[in-house]
């Protein structure tokens, strides 16, 4: 199992830094993340519609985008709003559960995913190591 790291670390050594430039770069951009929350929030059971979401500063999350969600409390004419908050990896696409450190996915994340990683260009070997890049968990993934 450790062979996966090792191998992913090896091609990022032997191709040396245009790979680790075109790491270094997002694949994706803020109103690409924003979208990639409201499809979590779906995933969630929520109604991505009634829900107001903003970028959130979380410094341990350095290089994500993160962002706020605020939806109305459960009762009908509830005043209270329920916060959620999400890290997005800009080069996988991953949704993160930034309090809970969970990962959040469904079908339809998981395809634009695929899109994304298309569309990076980065190769296959250094997958799971992108996204493995966590939010400022203490927790593995």
């Amino acid at each position: 199992m450790r062979r996966k790291p090792l191998l992913a670390s090896l091609i990022l050594l032997l191709w040396g830094t245009p790979i680790q430039a075109q790491i270094g770069q997002h694949t994706i951009n803020q109103r690409e993340a924003r979208k990639l929350v409201q499809g979590a929030l779906v995933a969630l059971g929520e109604n991505a519609r009634l829900v107001q979401i903003r970028p959130w500063p979380y410094y341990w999350a350095p290089g994500f985008y993160t962002f706020q969600a605020w939806l109305p409390g459960p009762g009908e004419g509830d005043s209270v709003l329920r916060p959620f908050f999400f890290a997005v990896n800009p080069w996988s696409g991953d949704v993160w559960d930034a309090m809970g450190c969970v990962r959040i996915t469904s079908p339809a994340i998981e395809k634009e995913q695929e899109l994304i990683w298309r569309r990076s260009r980065l190769p296959n070997e250094v997958r799971e190591t992108i996204r493995n890049k966590a939010p400022g968990c203490s927790t593995n993934p």
